[in-house]
């Protein structure tokens, strides 16, 4: 008899919980609690870094050159893709949290930004034009920086006290710029710097020989390089091949309409061009195919996804780069790049593999250039890049960038040369 009592308490208490959760579920439900934004409070958050981004993303923020400067000297990585996906993850995420906790910007002149170059910190170059808002989206997460404007060259330094300075080179006007960040030099700067082992690495403006011939940060890693060639193949041959493309742009595959080169899909008012050369153009006709949203990196994150989604799984061996993102009269231009071991494609003409225009929140136009490259095995042996300076008197009055480069004008291999731009 006691038994049967306490099994009817035990189901009257199981009731009164199960009563208690539908009556807190119902509750949570009610436009009061919904736009409290209690439900968000007690859902559970991801922490953002680069650990938690996409692949497309790792492939879009990999820098091409990186230096760390300490105590002993610097280390400097350009040219070794592999070198800079081992490297740069844990780097990244300092930087991330810089422009996170990034405050108010300052101007700072050429012979400041060259001391912080020279002092302790971590030098990062990302070869375009980035804006620091899609930047800093991409290495922390939901890209709320206040910053405006692009750079290629970051650098993060220590400032006065126990400070971390963020600073950067502004790429429509040439000027430099600093600002406070949260992160420590004990805690942050100092246990990366005191870890790396130093190569040599220096920038052009440090060494007097080559002050009057390169450009002052162009980075001089030291050593024979070997430049590794590539084959190169149009990846839009097959019908296989033009599915998976349609499929990566939302479009139907059904009823394509012949057009000189190529094949037309529609899509309502909507045109995309399949040419055989492996070009691939879209202009919309309503443009709302495509929404990314208004804010400047919304448009470029949303124009980086699709050229992934379409280009990313058929370049072989190359990866994309974001080469600008400039905005004019209403309308943003994106460019991507292809980059072969750290290295710039550059393409045709033009040099771009991609670019797209944004108006209103909508990409409403963009072409796309299909190229694979496969490493065939050849090699071809390079000049240290000091040693190819001094065989370019051109650049003396001009003092230009010399870097490494493909130039893909339509053959069939690829190898690297040295290019002064």
């Amino acid at each position: 008899m006691r038994d049967k009592e306490r099994w009817i308490e035990l189901g009257k208490d199981a009731l009164i919980v199960l009563l208690t959760l539908s009556a807190v579920w119902l509750l949570s439900m009610t436009p009061l609690i919904q736009d409290s934004g209690m439900v968000d409070l007690l859902a559970p958050k991801e922490s953002p870094g680069v650990g938690q981004t996409g692949a497309g993303q790792v492939a879009a923020m990999l820098p091409v050159r990186l230096a760390v400067t300490g105590e002993g000297g610097r280390l400097g990585i350009q040219y070794d893709e592999g070198a800079l996906e081992e490297q740069f993850p844990p780097l990244g995420a300092l930087l991330g949290d810089a422009l996170a906790s990034a405050g108010q910007p300052q101007a700072m002149t050429e012979a400041e930004w060259q001391r912080c170059l020279g002092a302790e910190g971590v030098y990062f170059d990302f070869a375009g034009d980035v804006p620091l808002s899609a930047l800093e989206r991409w290495l922390q997460g939901p890209g709320e920086t206040e910053l405006t404007g692009s750079a290629r060259r970051v650098l993060l330094c220590a400032g006065e006290g126990d400070q971390v300075l963020l600073c950067w080179q502004e790429m429509a006007g040439g000027g430099f710029y600093s600002c406070s960040t949260a992160l420590t030099q004990a805690l942050h700067l100092e246990p990366v710097a005191s870890s790396v082992t130093p190569n040599g690495a220096y920038f052009a403006f440090e060494n007097q020989a080559l002050t009057d011939r390169l450009a002052p940060y162009t980075l001089v890693t030291e050593g024979e390089l070997g430049g590794e060639g590539y084959a190169v193949s149009v990846p839009l041959v097959g019908e296989g091949e033009t599915l998976t493309v349609l499929a990566a742009l939302d479009f139907n595959s059904q009823n394509p309409a012949p057009v000189s080169g190529g094949q037309v899909y529609l899509d309502g008012g909507d045109r995309l061009v399949v040419n055989r050369g492996g070009t691939v153009a879209y202009r919309a006709a309503q443009g709302e195919k495509y929404p990314v949203g208004d804010a400047l990196a919304d448009g470029v994150d949303g124009a980086r996804a699709l050229a992934e989604a379409a280009l990313g799984t058929m370049c072989g061996e190359a990866r994309l780069y974001l080469m600008s993102a400039q905005e004019a009269d209403g309308v943003l231009r994106v460019r991507f790049g292809y980059l072969l071991d750290g290295c710039a494609v550059y393409l045709g003409n033009e040099g771009w593999a991609a670019e797209f225009l944004i108006f209103g929140g909508y990409i409403t136009q963009f072409t796309l250039r299909f190229r694979s490259y496969a490493a065939n095995g050849e090699r071809a042996l390079l000049l240290p890049i000091d040693k190819a300076a001094a065989m370019l008197p051109d650049l003396t009055a001009q003092r230009r960038e010399l870097v490494l480069q493909y130039q893909d004008s339509g053959g069939e291999t690829l190898f690297p040369s040295w290019v002064a731009r």
